[in-house]
């Protein structure tokens, strides 16, 4: 029951990091016609920041559970499928745990490497499946990749580039959530 209510507070913690996040997002602008959208990739993905943070810090059997956790509650702040989200957040979970394997993730350089390639990984699959999903897939009946811009994927390789210089300056107020310490296993 322990483990239960800590993941519900980790739950708790990724949801909270998406309303900051959204709240970030809906007051960034930026100068031009493309301003919206630049200020928008200027946000860091503080779920995914979360999500690598708890990864660092606790067991390598929970790196699956935290990961549905995460795309749980990033369900509720994005208009993609739920399977995408799923996906993605595995996908970044096991980028950070991969990282883990060979060094500690208490080292600045491999907190922004974990970080923004699972922003990277997560923000890049989220386009390809939005154009999957798009109106010209839908016209022609087939499944077609539609129109990707290079200015798609730009943007998200500002925000994972974010991501990752954010990453170094808030990894210890993540590290410390409270809430967590029963999810972690001791060693005998």
């Amino acid at each position: 029951m322990k483990r239960f209510t800590s993941l519900g507070v980790f739950f708790l913690w990724v949801s909270v990091a998406g309303a900051l996040q959204l709240l970030l997002t809906s007051g960034a602008s930026g100068p031009g016609e493309d301003g919206p959208a630049l200020g928008r990739a200027c946000v860091p993905d503080l779920m995914t920041l979360v999500l690598v943070a708890a990864v660092g810090r606790l067991d390598r059997r929970d790196v699956v559970t935290l990961a549905l956790v995460t795309a749980a509650a990033r369900a509720a702040y994005t208009a993609a499928p739920p399977f995408a989200v799923v996906s993605g957040c595995l996908v970044a979970a096991l980028i950070a745990d991969t990282l883990r394997r060979f060094a500690d993730l208490d080292r600045a350089w491999l907190r922004s490497c974990a970080a923004g390639s699972g922003a990277l990984a997560i923000g890049t699959w989220l386009l390809v499946v939005d154009l999957v999903r798009g109106s010209q897939a839908r016209v022609t009946g087939g499944l077609s990749f539609g129109q990707a811009s290079d200015r798609d994927f730009a943007l998200v390789v500002l925000t994972a580039t974010v991501t990752a210089l954010v990453a170094p300056l808030v990894w210890p107020a993540l590290h410390r959530l409270p809430g967590l310490r029963r999810l972690e296993r001791r060693a005998f």
